[in-house]
């Protein structure tokens, strides 16, 4: 699935004022991963608190909790990282179901 830099931006703000880091990370989205990591990382643009201060003030709750949380390890260099390991190892075949 192709995002414009736009779409990535969006959704990813959207991860991240909701919290749903943990969703992402189990899909294994890694480019909406690292986006989020960015957003994070760099955190709400100080020119937002004038344009939209409803935004500024909500994008630096939701970056608190982000560290609160224990998100602070995910930086996009990271993300980066584990994407690589990941997409290096071989994937394991998928399990049959257990028959009871």
């Amino acid at each position: 699935m192709t995002r414009t830099t736009r779409t990535l931006y969006v959704e990813a703000l959207d991860v991240l004022l909701k919290g749903r880091m943990a969703e992402v990370a189990v899909n294994r989205d890694w480019e909406l991963l690292e986006e989020v990591a960015r957003l994070a990382t760099e955190d709400a643009p100080t020119d937002l608190a004038a344009t939209d201060s409803s935004l500024f003030v909500t994008w630096r709750a939701a970056v608190t909790k982000y560290h609160l949380k224990g998100w602070s390890h995910m930086t996009p260099e990271r993300v980066r990282q584990v994407r690589a390991q990941a997409q290096a190892q071989p994937k394991a075949p998928a399990s049959l179901p257990m028959r009871g």
